[in-house]
């Protein structure tokens, strides 16, 4: 809440010296009111719509896990709780790509998983990586005998991520340079 107040009155600064260099015709309020925005761009809020978990952070393991003939069935997300912001951002970014094959996954004396289905996946367009919706995972979390901020393991289907991906993506019809005439 002190960030807004002190939004207000920055705002409520550049307000009043910007409408009174228009009044004055003071060339000097509307330097004082230009110089206003550097002092309020820190107390903005971070827009970042989301957040990237990367397998060398600290307290975050990304392991690929099951499947027969080698091939991977679950991609595995460890983290220690408080780890993702579920309230302040939308998605999850997980890159899979580097993520090491494990026969057994680890489990510590609470773990708190949480199963990611198929309409919680956004694949990327670059390969090797999921964006997965807090939000979607958030409200079924609601039911559940713990809450979000507890949850401190995410099992993707990779299956269900690799369906998502197109085998082939469609070629262009025509590029820069060509014109196309009816």
């Amino acid at each position: 809440m002190k960030n807004k107040w002190i939004l207000l009155i920055g705002l409520l600064a550049f307000c009043a010296f910007f409408i009174s260099s228009i009044v004055r015709e003071s060339p000097l309020l509307l330097y004082i009111a230009s110089s206003i925005p550097i002092f309020i761009v820190p107390f903005l809020p971070d827009l970042k719509t989301s957040q990237r978990l990367h397998p060398q952070r600290k307290g975050v393991d990304i392991v690929k896990f099951g499947g027969s003939a080698g091939k991977p069935d679950w991609l595995v997300v460890s983290f220690k709780p408080g780890t993702v912001y579920w309230t302040r951002k939308k998605t999850l970014v997980i890159s899979y790509e580097d993520a090491p094959f494990v026969e057994t996954v680890p489990t510590d004396d609470y773990t708190a998983a949480l199963t990611v289905l198929k309409y919680d996946l956004r694949v990327r367009p670059k390969s090797g990586r999921i964006s997965v919706s807090l939000a979607n995972l958030s409200e079924r979390v609601a039911g559940l005998p713990y809450t979000v901020n507890e949850v401190n393991r995410l099992v993707i289907p990779l299956g269900d991520a690799t369906e998502l991906e197109p085998a082939n993506p469609p070629a262009s019809v025509a590029s820069r340079s060509v014109e196309l005439q009816a």
